[in-house]
């Protein structure tokens, strides 16, 4: 336990963390390597409970100084491995020694480097992305427009025919009045006051027929009424003379 006090602390809060099993820092499955999943989240949830500062490069760089290397496992990951660095061996941390500083410089340049070019590619990456789905969002633009220019081009058509439909109609109906006008105009003027003078006599002979027969009706029941003393039923409800009984002819 005494010995374990020496090890520099940056060495024991490594070890915490990646004993805590959370997901952001990790173990691999052997114990002898571990991975950053999520350097955003290691800055802001992970680094400011274990140290003074969310600097993801100043990690970096407590690595670098203390002989830890980047590799890339089958996956594409970034993996760090010391040889002493070991899950489940942590009387090992004695045996990591902090490297002289003309060496923790070179291997923080270069680390440095390839941390710039996995930003640059994980920054080309997601603009890529962001441009993918900005070429998708304009083509679904472009159908859009293409289709309701389709659809203002039928609504045009269908338009024009009801007009045009409507210009024959109204074309055929002036060709039928000028017609008319000109057979109005054309008939003498006599003659339609002649045609008139007809229609009036004879509607007066189908009023004097109907008058005369109107008189023939009423001499009938007058006879009737004289010669069998008794009143024929009529139409209008007046009622005969009591104990009257209709004789059979």
């Amino acid at each position: 336990m005494e010995d374990i006090k020496q090890v520099p602390s940056f060495l024991i809060k490594l070890y915490e963390i990646l004993e805590s099993e959370q997901a952001v820092i990790c173990w691999n499955k052997e114990g002898t390597t571990f991975q950053i999943q999520d350097p955003g989240l290691l800055t802001d949830q992970i680094l400011p409970q274990y140290f003074k500062h969310r600097n993801y490069q100043s990690f970096l760089r407590q690595l670098n100084m203390y002989g830890f290397k980047k590799l890339k496992n089958k996956q594409g990951k970034n993996e760090f491995v010391h040889q002493q660095f070991r899950k489940g061996v942590k009387n090992n941390l004695l045996k990591i020694k902090r490297r002289n500083q003309e060496d923790i410089k070179q291997s923080f340049e270069t680390l440095t480097k390839e941390f710039q070019s996995e930003s640059y590619l994980s920054e080309h990456e997601k603009m890529r992305k962001q441009l993918m789905q900005m070429q998708q969002e304009q083509q679904k633009i472009l159908y859009e427009i293409r289709f309701q220019m389709d659809r203002n081009h039928k609504l045009q058509r269908e338009t024009q025919d009801i007009i045009d439909k409507i210009h024959q109609i109204k074309n055929y109906s002036v060709a039928k009045l000028n017609k008319l006008m000109i057979i109005i105009q054309k008939l003498p003027q006599d003659a339609q006051i002649s045609k008139m003078a007809m229609l009036k006599d004879k509607i007066l002979r189908k009023l004097e027929t109907i008058e005369q027969d109107n008189c023939q009706l009423k001499d009938i029941s007058f006879d009737k009424q004289e010669s069998n003393s008794y009143y024929e039923p009529n139409l209008t409800g007046v009622r005969s003379p009591a104990g009257y009984s209709p004789k059979t002819k």
